[in-house]
């Protein structure tokens, strides 16, 4: 039994339309199943297949799939993944009436 020769970054960036950094980014970020030989990184074929049947089942959904529901604002809240932070107060940096001993004001 032949088993499919693994893809390096560059081979499978070429098959996927993007650069090889961005599957290096990807196997970092543990999105991407990947193994090391020495420093170099090799994705098995069987992780590719199995991603790109994914993203064929995922496209091929039905019609309603496709309507968008809902307001712009139901599908801003429905793509965030976390709460925005408060912006924090910006300091100030404010010198005497001479220009000596700086203090910040809040």
């Amino acid at each position: 039994m032949s088993e499919a020769r693994p893809f390096t970054p560059e081979t499978l960036a070429e098959r996927w339309g993007c650069s090889a950094e961005t599957i290096r980014q990807l196997a970092a970020r543990g999105e991407l199943s990947h193994f090391r030989v020495g420093r170099m990184i090799r994705i098995p074929a069987a992780a590719v297949q199995e991603i790109e049947a994914c993203q064929i089942s995922a496209s091929s959904g039905s019609e309603e799939a496709l309507q968008p529901s809902g307001t712009m604002e139901e599908a801003a809240a429905a793509t965030s993944s976390r709460p925005r932070a408060a912006p924090r107060p910006r300091l100030k940096l404010v010198t005497s009436s001479r220009g000596r001993n700086p203090r910040r004001l809040g």
